[in-house]
């Protein structure tokens, strides 16, 4: 199978398509002030190293001239190329202490025109660390007691709001609070419940212990991930469903600050030929 990616590597550049669609750029001058983006729409000119639907099939076509057509798909899941069905960012910096915990910080709705089976991966960006100290110095700088971490869950279908990325449509434990970072005097908390998550909720990033500069995390979901659960998930998933990340802290002093939260969901343009 060695051969595969070069192969399309030389089809993709016959066309005029490069780049990739998993490069690991800092996401801070990835997302400038953006929200989110769906496949109903233009193409988004910020995501340029994703591949665009129209150039992928031209791939397609190109490879189906001289392979035949059930391994045309095969090839491209193997080269990965994918295009995005959708992206959320969060919308502003956070502070999160343990009184907030499970606040939620970004979630994307699937499009409705992601059928099941289609979607490949979904990835998670987060850029955050802890408050900076604790009083077990032999554990900063390391994962070891960290208590601030983020946590991803899927809900179930709500064939009335699919496209709706802004409403948090599902009941949540939704209060108001009194303090808030940067002199904001009342925000609204939305707090992740994991009894309403379909397969649960999963830890998905720690943040280093008494960590002073901003970490980058990025983790990886996709249809052989270790995870029996997310492997599940990913068999059903598809236009309408839910995903959501929640910041968490737990004990005294413990703060998780969050700068930026991403989710990304890639989709298989060519599933059959």
């Amino acid at each position: 199978m060695d051969f595969i990616k070069p192969l399309v590597a030389r089809v993709s550049q016959a066309i005029g398509l490069t780049g990739s669609n998993h490069d690991d750029e800092d996401q801070t001058a990835r997302y400038p002030n953006f929200v989110n983006k769906s496949i109903n729409q233009s193409i988004n000119p910020l995501i340029n190293n994703g591949h665009q639907a129209r150039d992928i099939i031209r791939t397609a076509l190109l490879l189906r001239q001289k392979l035949p057509g059930d391994l045309v798909p095969i090839i491209l899941d193997y080269a990965e190329l994918w295009d995005f069905a959708a992206v959320v960012r969060s919308k502003r910096p956070n502070w999160v202490r343990p009184h907030q915990a499970g606040e939620l910080q970004a979630a994307l709705i699937i499009p409705p025109n992601v059928p099941r089976g289609a979607l490949r991966q979904i990835r998670f960006i987060t850029i955050s660390r802890d408050q900076g100290w604790s009083s077990y110095s032999e554990d900063h700088g390391t994962y070891r007691g960290s208590w601030t971490w983020f946590e991803a869950g899927v809900r179930g279908l709500d064939p009335s709001n699919v496209e709706d990325q802004e409403t948090l449509h599902e009941p949540l434990n939704c209060q108001h609070s009194a303090h808030a970072p940067n002199g904001v005097e009342h925000r609204r908390l939305c707090v992740a419940n994991a009894s309403h998550y379909k397969y649960g909720s999963k830890q998905i990033v720690t943040n280093i212990h008494a960590g002073k500069e901003w970490k980058r995390h990025v983790v990886r979901w996709d249809a052989n991930h270790e995870d029996e659960d997310v492997r599940k998930a990913f068999k059903e998933l598809r236009g309408g469903h839910r995903i959501e990340v929640s910041a968490h802290a737990r004990f005294p002093g413990w703060c998780n600050d969050v700068r930026l939260v991403v989710i990304e969901v890639e989709y298989a343009v060519v599933r059959k030929m």
